[in-house]
């Protein structure tokens, strides 16, 4: 029994840690998870902040560039701009759902409301009071979203290169310990196998040992055997048998000059 729990407890130890190491991995993961999904809408972030903005100046570009021009299509301007602040409202949507403190969001939904009723104005031809919109109210709305937005961008794209460096870092541990595992995972396996077949062995090794109280039949019934404990066993009994007749050899060679002297 004790030697069972002698070879028991290091099986057992290993098996507990790899079961530490299994459950370390997988907290690794998950955080290498939660790293990774920060760090997409983060990227989203930045890219539909970048778009917002492009999509801003794109209309203001477009309104003073058809305003100034007197052969300008002023329908093709109104269904162009139209199209590109239904994306933007989209877009400053999507953005408070992502980064709701995102300072520029606010004057960026200011010049969105102006940037319509510059839309509405042309549309009506309306062209004086048009100008003065993009000018007067426009302008300056984006000009502050605009700085608030660019200060935005450098500080997603500096937490994104710190989120990457964090997830390279949780990756690297959660590949060491995912060979860790492994390593232990085969030495458990191999310890388990050895002790297997050590306790399969051992019983008939056990029954051996009475051998060496001259009980002979475990050792004479294992000689029928065709395996290698048949051969052990009639090596054994080869073995016990010489050392017999070298045992009983003295006393005959003491015994035989009696006999000569009576036959004489």
């Amino acid at each position: 029994m004790r030697l069972k729990v002698q070879l028991l407890l290091p099986v057992i130890g290993i098996a507990a840690l790899g079961g530490v190491l299994v459950s370390a991995g997988q907290m690794s993961q998950d955080r290498t998870a939660r790293v990774a999904l920060s760090l997409d809408q983060a990227r989203t972030a930045l890219v539909q902040a970048a778009d917002v903005r492009a999509l801003s100046r794109a209309v203001q570009r477009d309104a003073l560039n058809t305003l100034l021009e007197p052969g300008a299509d002023r329908g093709a301007f109104v269904q162009r701009a139209s199209s590109r602040l239904t994306e933007m409202a989209g877009l400053l949507t999507a953005l408070r759902d992502h980064a709701a403190d995102a300072p520029f969001l606010v004057p960026q939904a200011q010049a969105l409301t102006e940037m319509t009723g510059l839309v509405t104005a042309v549309r009506t031809g309306d062209e004086t009071d048009a100008l003065a919109r993009l000018r007067i109210r426009v302008g300056p709305a984006d000009a502050q979203a605009d700085t608030l937005a660019q200060s935005f961008i450098t500080a997603r794209g500096q937490e994104m290169d710190g989120l990457a460096a964090d997830a390279g870092r949780l990756r690297a541990q959660a590949d060491r310990l995912a060979a860790w595992d492994a390593v232990l995972g085969m030495t458990g396996a191999l310890m388990a196998g050895a002790l297997f077949l050590l306790l399969l062995l051992r019983r008939p090794l056990a029954r051996w040992i009475g051998a060496g109280n001259d009980d002979l039949r475990a050792v004479l019934a294992a000689a029928d055997r065709g395996d290698e404990l048949g051969d052990w066993a009639r090596a054994l009994v080869a073995l016990r048998n010489q050392a017999a007749e070298r045992g009983r050899r003295p006393a005959r060679d003491a015994v035989a000059p009696a006999h000569k002297a009576l036959a004489a």
